[in-house]
């Protein structure tokens, strides 16, 4: 009897909008929509991302079993910043949504008052109207990514946590995930979020723009001293004495109120103290629920999803806790990997319906998203006039490796794009992190990004022994190492203050991007080049060939990489 294949799509139409496709417990393909139509963070139907993954995956519309939706409602916005008459309603319910009886039977109806006539708009077009659709609650999506992509095999207990901003009403969740199952044991709302209340309304008060510049506050926190104001960043949130897998706000609900609490608490600190000591608390909040998780389980493998494990040196205290025996974090650890995690679900739940064993493919490479062949390259170099200066190269990638190694900064578009907010090597612009004034040059060029900001290096998995400590394959950009005396060679692409880096660790699955870094290897003897993403500041990693050129054009870059094409300025 033939294998029968089960499709799942995959759709998120709330921040970081995307979709994914699922066949059989495998990932065929993902995509943001914010590389699509070049708005970063977009929010809403991903009318493109939806058309794209079913192109990339090779998948008619009619061959899906499944639409997973994210989310029971859809949220655009922190909750705790609205006043309108459906929030106040769910600021009534919602001390009833965390873990008893009425939470699960409110789940199941929730979805029934969800937005959706844009989605049907697509779904008609694509003529898959008539599909079933399962609801996927946002922090369940979050998890399931974590525990179906881990590593571990499902017959061993997994602790998964999950912690985000907000999503159906919840901010984290302590679950337990066991021969394919996932069962929630906590949960924390979301007025109590150590990612709203807490991260992103100190980066609003730095001036930032909060669900976006965390990664700032905390690439500026090494240059601050937290003692200054840990007690007072300590009033504003703390683990739930009473209920110890929990977080507790203890400033304040709204926005408003909030941000004037901090003024009143913060005035008179620098905002480099002031972004350590919140960098330092949230650690230790992060590490201690961890631990405590750990207490009451006795499990001691963690997989973790949603947007503040986006925070790598919380990672890395997480990965050097004793009792933590190994952890996973799922790269796309943000709303955009939530299309993966919701069609997981759904599958694992339909097998389970159908009477089909679920297959689990633990995570591999993430390059889920679109190619685009040469001759389409080319007709893109034919309209914007750049045709004239690009040479062909069969064996572009080691002439890539040369230039970089003679002091040229490169950005390189080959193959399919990655998925998640990390560019590894597809979608990158490429430097010699040999001298630390190519930062001033990066930056210069095009990134334009705060001074106290640190560029990322990829480095040969084989050779990360000579420029990391305690190194593991790290082959996503979500973890951290402190680094070796031989960090010179990559000194433009660690922290200049702390001296950590957040490596791409590059083994074999791209093939072609490791011929760039091979070729300067033999060339300087070196490892390992600075990578960071091919963009300009505020706008996403560039997903078509029209936006590449479109960035270099407005950019000082060197060249670009695009496809076999070479252009030089």
């Amino acid at each position: 009897m033939a294998k029968r294949n089960v499709t799942v799509l995959g759709v998120n139409d709330g921040h970081d909008a995307g979709a994914a496709i699922v066949r059989n417990g495998k990932v065929l393909a993902a995509i943001q929509e914010e590389r699509l139509v070049n708005v970063k963070h977009y929010s809403g139907v991903p009318r493109e991302s939806i058309k794209a993954v079913l192109k990339v995956a090779k998948i008619h519309p009619s061959e899906i079993d499944i639409i997973a939706i994210v989310g029971l409602i859809r949220t655009v916005a922190p909750l705790m910043e609205e006043k309108s008459l459906k929030v106040k309603l769910f600021n009534k319910l919602s001390p009833y949504l965390a873990n008893h009886t009425f939470a699960k039977l409110f789940r199941k109806f929730l979805h029934k008052f969800r937005k959706m006539e844009e989605l049907r708009k697509i779904f008609v077009e694509l003529k898959i109207e008539d599909k079933e659709v399962m609801f996927i609650e946002h922090h369940l999506s979050h998890a399931s990514c974590a525990y179906r992509m881990s590593p571990w095999s499902d017959n061993e207990p997994v602790l998964i946590l999950t912690a985000d901003g907000a999503g159906d009403l919840l901010s984290a969740t302590v679950n337990i995930g066991q021969k394919g199952e996932i069962n929630r044991i906590a949960s924390t709302l979301y007025y109590h979020s150590l990612g709203n209340v807490f991260y992103s309304e100190i980066t609003r008060y730095l001036g930032m723009k909060p669900w976006d510049h965390e990664y700032k506050v905390m690439g500026l926190a090494p240059y601050g001293n937290p003692e200054y104001c840990i007690e007072k960043i300590k009033k504003i949130i703390r683990i739930n004495p009473q209920k110890p897998l929990e977080f507790q706000n203890i400033i304040g609900k709204y926005r408003e109120y909030v941000q004037q609490k901090f003024k009143k608490l913060l005035e008179g600190q620098r905002f480099d103290n002031i972004a350590a000591a919140t960098q330092l608390w949230f650690e230790i909040l992060i590490t201690n629920w961890v631990r405590n998780a750990i207490e009451v389980t006795g499990i001691h493998k963690v997989a973790c999803a949603g947007g503040l494990f986006l925070n790598i040196k919380a990672n890395k205290r997480i990965l050097e806790m004793p009792e933590v025996e190994d952890a996973f974090f799922f790269p796309p650890a943000g709303d955009d990997g939530t299309p993966i995690g919701a069609a997981l679900q759904a599958y694992y739940a339909y097998c389970l319906r159908e009477g089909l064993r679920p297959e689990k493919h633990p995570l591999e490479d993430l390059y889920y998203g679109l190619a685009y062949e040469d001759e389409y390259i080319k007709d893109v170099l034919k309209k914007t006039d750049w045709i004239d200066k690009a040479e062909y190269y069969d064996e572009i990638d080691s002439i890539v490796g040369e230039l970089i190694a003679k002091g040229k900064v490169i950005a390189r578009f080959d193959g399919r794009f990655e998925f998640g907010p990390r560019a590894l090597g597809n979608r990158s612009i490429l430097a010699d992190a040999r001298d630390y004034k190519t930062v001033w040059k990066v930056n210069f060029m095009i990134k334009h990004r705060d001074f106290w900001m640190p560029f990322a290096p990829t480095i040969l998995e084989e050779r990360m022994h000579e420029y990391l400590k305690n190194p593991r394959p790290a082959r996503y950009m979500i973890l951290s190492f402190d680094t070796t005396e031989k960090r010179d060679d990559i000194v433009a692409a660690i922290h200049p203050r702390d001296f950590t880096c957040r490596p791409q660790t590059l083994n074999e699955w791209n093939p072609k991007y490791r011929k760039v870094l091979k070729t300067f290897e033999e060339i300087t003897g070196v490892g390992g080049l600075l990578n960071t993403s091919f963009n300009l500041h505020g706008y996403p990693i560039v997903g078509t060939p029209e936006m590449a050129v479109w960035t270099f054009e407005n950019s000082k870059l060197d060249a670009l990489a695009i496809g076999n094409f070479l252009v030089i300025r």
